[in-house]
């Protein structure tokens, strides 16, 4: 795949969720599920933040997104997705660190620019608050812009 931006999102849901009688967090196979309930055949999203700041793989690199479906960022977006609703509550520090971790490493790895991230509320197109009215992207792009100097 010739990548060219990097998509960030949320997951617009709980971090955790009840399943057969227990508390379980919402994790990339969790949202895997989901999806392919859609009818997709994957998870949407390359890479999912947890909230203690981990980083799951999604779908494959090798793999077009199903995550953004305006301006072509399915075909050259890689999708980073939070667990979390960030509409209602700020993300935690932890899992900030994180997406910040993954971001940077993501831009070395495909030789981009910090231009080259997208809120996907940013993306040409696209109807969304995602990733949340909370999420912090001035900060976010501060913090970006400090770990590649």
């Amino acid at each position: 795949m010739d990548w060219q931006k990097i998509v960030i999102h949320h997951t617009a849901s709980p971090r955790e969720v009840r399943r057969s009688g227990r508390t379980v967090p919402v994790d990339a196979a969790m949202i895997r599920e989901w999806h392919k309930t859609k009818g997709w055949s994957d998870i949407g999203y390359h890479f999912v933040i947890m909230p203690d700041g981990r980083c799951e793989e999604g779908r494959p690199l090798s793999k077009q997104g199903a995550h953004c479906n305006v301006a072509h960022r399915n075909s050259i977006g890689i999708g980073v997705c939070l667990v979390g609703n960030f509409s209602e509550t700020e993300v935690p520090d932890t899992q900030f660190a994180g997406l910040v971790t993954k971001v940077v490493q993501l831009l070395e790895t495909f030789k981009l620019g910090l231009g080259d991230v997208e809120l996907h509320r940013g993306v040409p197109g696209a109807a969304t608050e995602c990733p949340g009215r909370y999420f912090p992207g001035d900060v976010f792009m501060k913090k970006l812009k400090e770990s590649l100097s």
